[in-house]
C-alpha cells in the first residue's frame, strides 16, 4: 500500500457518532459564509454552497453562521445569520437538510445562542459573559494577511446573572429542537473563541465566585446544563457535541490540561463528540493558523483523549494534509477531520483524497481574503476558486468598493501605517 492508500482508507473509513454512523472522516466545519437572506432565512446559494460540499464527498457537513436565539440575532458582529430561534423558520430549514440529504450526507447544526464577549451592544440591550472581561482583539497575534488597526478592545461586557444564563439554556433547548424538527440529523453547542459559553471555561476569562467559577466543576457548570437539558430533550441516541477551545494561548490562560478537565464534567451530561477549537480571538494566529497540524504538534487532542478516553469523539481542526489528519486517527487522538477554509478553496478536496489524488486538491493559500471579507461582511469569496460564492449562479457578488475595501485591509504596508496613525490618534486622546 503506498502512504496515500493509508491515508485514503484510514479517512475513507466510516465512523459511528451516538445513533449515526457516517461513511467518512472528512468533516466540513460550520462557517459563517452562507449568505442567508437579510430576514434569516436560507437563500439559494446557502443551499447551493453546501449542496456543492456534499457532491464533493464530505461525510458529515456542519451549518454555522447560525443563532439560536433573538439576542444573539440582534448582537451578531456580521449580518445576515441563518435563523434557529423561531419556529418559523423551520420549514426554511428544511430547505437545507432535504438538499444535503440528496447527496446522502448527514447534517448537523451549530446552535449558537449568543456571541458574549464578542457581541455589539444593539437595541438597548447589553452584552453578556461570565465576567466582565473585555476581548483585546489579537493581543497574542493576528493571523496571516489580518490587521487590527490601532489593535480592537471590545466593549466591556455585564456579568451574566444565573436567571440569564438560565434564558440562553431554554434558547439553546428550543433550537436544538427545531434543528431536529428541520431534518439535522445532530447538534452542536458553540462554546468556543470569545462567544458566551466560552467565557465560562477559561479562568482567562471566569472571574467569578459564585456557583459557575472558580473549580473547573463550576467552570463547567453553565454548558454541562444546557448539554443535559439538551440531551433529555432531544433523546439518548440523536448526535450532540459541543465546539471548544484546547488552548488559549495567552499569559495567564488555560492550557489543555484544564480544558480537558472541564470538558470531563461536561461530557458527563451527554456529549457524544466535541470539536476542539484552538486559541480564540486574543490568539487568532493560532485559531487561524497558515501551516497544517498546529493542534496535533501542540499536543492538545492527545490530552483530551487521555483526559476523556475513547467514548467521546474528537474532531481535529485545521489539519488539511491529509497524512497528518489519517496518522492522528490511525494512534486513536482524533476520530475525524473537520475543515473550513480548505473546503472553500476546494470543494471536491474529500473525493480527491479518499480516491489518492491528493496531488489534484487545490489548496488554501491562507492568504485570508475569505476572512477579511467576512471582518468587513463583503460576499465570501476565494481566490483560489472562482466559484466559491457564487455556487449558485444568481448570487450576489461584492461590489467595486468592498472588493477595494477587501484588498486595502489585505494590504500589509497600508495598514501598518493605519495602525501608526490609531495609534497617535489613541495617545492623543488619553492624553487629552
Amino acid at each position: 500500500m503506498t502512504h496515500h492508500s493509508v491515508a485514503s482508507a484510514v479517512l475513507g473509513s466510516p465512523l459511528q457518532i451516538n445513533g449515526l454512523q457516517i461513511k467518512n472522516r472528512i468533516i466540513l466545519g460550520p462557517m459563517a459564509v452562507l449568505r442567508p437572506m437579510e430576514d434569516g432565512r436560507p437563500s439559494d446559494q446557502t443551499i447551493a454552497f453546501l449542496k456543492r460540499r456534499a457532491k464533493g464527498g464530505v461525510g458529515l457537513i456542519f451549518v454555522g453562521g447560525s443563532v439560536a436565539s433573538e439576542r444573539a440575532w440582534h448582537e451578531s458582529p456580521f449580518s445576515p445569520n441563518l435563523r434557529f430561534d423561531k419556529d418559523e423558520f423551520v420549514p426554511d430549514l428544511r430547505r437545507i437538510t432535504e438538499a444535503v440529504h440528496e447527496h446522502g450526507t448527514p447534517v448537523f447544526a451549530q446552535i449558537f445562542p449568543s456571541f458574549g464577549r464578542m457581541g455589539v451592544p444593539r437595541n438597548g440591550q447589553w452584552i453578556l459573559a461570565a465576567s466582565p472581561v473585555p476581548v483585546s482583539m489579537g493581543a497574542g497575534g493576528l493571523p496571516a494577511h489580518i490587521y487590527v488597526p490601532g489593535g480592537r478592545v471590545t466593549p466591556v461586557p455585564k456579568e451574566a446573572m444565573r436567571d440569564d444564563i438560565k434564558a440562553i439554556e431554554a434558547d439553546v433547548v428550543a433550537a436544538a429542537l427545531r434543528a431536529k424538527e428541520a431534518g439535522f440529523d445532530g447538534v452542536e453547542i458553540g462554546a468556543h473563541m470569545c462567544y458566551f459559553y466560552a467565557s465560562f471555561l477559561s479562568t482567562l476569562s471566569n472571574r467569578r465566585t459564585d456557583e459557575y467559577g472558580g473549580s473547573a466543576e463550576n467552570r463547567a457548570r453553565a454548558l454541562r446544563d444546557a448539554v443535559a437539558a439538551v440531551r433529555a430533550a432531544v433523546g439518548p441516541s440523536y448526535p450532540v457535541g459541543i465546539r471548544m477551545s484546547v488552548n488559549d494561548h495567552m499569559p495567564g490562560g488555560q492550557g489543555p490540561e484544564e480544558f480537558a478537565e472541564v470538558a470531563r464534567h461536561i461530557v458527563e451530561a451527554g456529549v457524544d463528540f466535541i470539536s476542539l477549537s484552538e486559541g480564540n480571538y486574543e490568539s487568532m494566529d493560532q485559531s487561524v493558523p497558515s501551516t497544517s497540524g498546529q493542534m496535533l504538534a501542540h499536543g492538545e487532542p492527545q490530552v483530551f483523549r487521555k483526559v476523556l478516553g475513547q467514548d467521546v469523539r474528537l474532531f481535529l481542526s485545521s489539519t488539511p494534509n491529509p497524512d497528518q489528519a489519517a496518522a492522528a486517527i490511525s494512534a486513536g487522538y482524533v476520530d475525524a477531520s473537520m475543515l473550513a477554509r480548505q473546503m472553500l478553496a476546494d470543494p471536491d478536496y474529500a473525493g480527491k483524497v479518499l480516491d489518492g489524488r491528493a496531488k489534484d486538491v487545490v489548496w488554501c493559500d491562507h492568504s485570508n481574503e475569505c476572512l477579511r471579507r467576512l471582518v468587513l461582511n463583503a460576499p465570501v469569496a476565494c481566490h483560489k476558486n472562482p466559484e466559491m460564492g457564487q455556487e449558485d449562479p444568481h448570487a450576489k457578488r461584492s461590489n467595486a468598493l468592498q472588493s477595494l475595501a477587501v484588498w486595502a485591509a489585505g494590504n500589509g504596508t497600508l495598514m501598518r501605517f493605519a495602525d501608526r496613525l490609531a495609534r497617535a490618534q489613541q495617545k492623543k486622546q488619553v492624553k487629552a
